[in-house]
């Protein structure tokens, strides 16, 4: 039973404006995607490790990696994913942990007095 491991979630989604996809020329219909790799603990997110960027072709499907993208397009990548923020939940196993030592902290402290 794997009880910890990592996983990707999609952290945000965005359209790109004058650009086309490589693969079947579809112009307008190119988005950037920013996924964010966590560890987790029984499914629990515990801490957030690293951004990845894809761009994505709402017609075809086509999914590229940053180093498969268009110099041009890895710049608005990079752009997109510096502007990405993390969502809260993601330190959710953290969070957790904090309020469990605060807790015994606090009651082994009011059963020594």
């Amino acid at each position: 039973m794997v009880i910890f491991g990592w996983r990707e979630a999609k952290i945000s989604i965005q359209p790109v404006n004058n650009h086309s996809c490589s693969y079947c020329n579809t112009p307008e219909r190119l988005f950037i995607q920013v996924n964010r790799l966590y560890v987790h603990v029984f499914w629990i997110p515990v801490i957030p490790l690293y951004k990845k960027t894809y761009s994505i072709c709402g017609h075809c499907k086509l999914e590229m990696s940053k180093s498969q993208m268009p110099p041009d397009l890895q710049r608005k990548a990079k752009e997109y994913k510096q502007t990405s923020k993390t969502p809260w939940w993601m330190f959710s196993g953290l969070i957790i942990v904090t309020f469990l030592m605060l807790f015994i902290f606090s009651s082994a402290l009011l059963i020594h007095k």
